[in-house]
């Protein structure tokens, strides 16, 4: 019989929160009792978990050592809260990043560095990178594993849910306002965004980067364990609600030809290979990736004048695998091996 626990969820008014939660729905972990947790303004609400009406309690008034873990779904939450429940005895699992940059703790990708997890006690908390981070790194490696790594350069098209609910309404709002012949209003956005593409997601610093870029290749460095590894990123908002999209062109060690690359990704946990181009066959966010447990990989393409380069394009449901999918099973596994 496998090991379970006992968990607690923080956060659950938002989108983050959501995407758990039908997660949690349709698949089985090792939880034992879930409790549902927002503040007092949010509780309340009893949303269905496994065919039953569960209510979200008061996080104020939460005794944390009724549990053994804890995921934050919500990063304020998590910045005022996951030290009370370390205290408590509970690991905490950070979903959403208010931890992510703190050296001290784990960065981890279920997939694809597993082991960072043996440092999870010493500090209490373990953090899940962004979901473009997850996206990328589940895709490349296997391709890694068999030729190694020399750089990578990665352009990300990201839907409005990479950055939170409110960007989400302000497209929707736009889109109406615009196909009913009325003037976009910009909202949440310093220029318009339905029908449009935005090259910058953040302010941009003093080298042209913006945070997301930065970030983005931080942490690839980071949990690859490759800190002088050359990462460029480009980080684009496109007009659509869910999903995001990737194009990347790898440069490995050691020759890999687009034949054993697919042979390589087909085999690969995570990942679903979709390269029939000719006859429409690529994934896309929409009508692939979008309610998807995979990462989708398609036109793998070698550089005719690099035989160590190699483009592919990826696509994921930003908020179902990106984030929810790999912060249980993170989870998961601290329950199996360090609980």
């Amino acid at each position: 019989m496998s090991k379970t626990r006992d968990v607690a969820l923080v956060g659950m008014s938002g989108l983050v929160g959501e995407a758990l939660l039908n997660v949690l729905d349709e698949q089985d972990f090792a939880f034992g009792q879930i409790h549902l947790l927002d503040t007092e303004e949010r509780a309340g609400g009893r949303p269905m978990l496994k065919g039953q009406s569960q209510r979200v309690e008061v996080l104020e008034r939460f005794d944390f050592s009724r549990v053994a873990l804890v995921l934050f779904a919500d990063a304020q939450l998590a910045a005022d809260w996951a030290q009370p429940a370390v205290a408590a005895g509970c690991l905490v699992v950070d979903a959403c990043g208010a931890f992510r940059h703190e050296a001290e703790v784990p960065l981890v990708v279920a997939e694809v560095n597993p082991q960072a997890l043996e440092g999870a006690r010493q500090r209490g908390i373990v953090a899940c990178p962004d979901a473009q981070v997850v996206q990328t790194l589940v895709a490349l490696q296997p391709l890694i594993e068999q030729a190694g790594l020399q750089s990578v350069t990665v352009a990300t098209y990201q839907s409005m849910s990479t950055q939170g609910n409110d960007e989400v309404e302000a497209l929707a709002l736009q889109t109406g306002r615009l196909l009913n012949g009325q003037p976009a209003e910009k909202g949440a956005f310093d220029k318009q965004a339905a029908f449009n593409l935005i090259p910058r997601i953040g302010e941009v610093e003093e080298d042209g980067s913006s945070p997301a870029e930065r970030r983005l290749a931080d942490d690839v460095r980071r949990i690859l364990a490759l800190p002088q590894l050359p990462v460029s990123a480009t980080c684009v908002l496109v007009p659509t609600f869910f999903g995001s999209a990737q194009v990347m062109q790898i440069r490995t060690r050691d020759p890999l030809t687009t034949k054993r690359a697919a042979t390589l990704l087909r085999k690969a946990p995570g990942v679903k290979l979709l390269d029939k181009p000719a006859a429409g066959g690529y994934p896309t966010p929409v009508s692939d990736a979008t309610g998807s447990d995979q990462v989708w990989v398609g036109r793998l393409r070698q550089d005719s004048f690099d035989p160590l380069s190699i483009s592919l394009w990826v696509v994921s449901d930003n908020l179902r695998k990106g984030v929810a999918l790999n912060s249980l099973a993170v989870a998961e596994l601290l329950i199996k091996d360090y609980l």
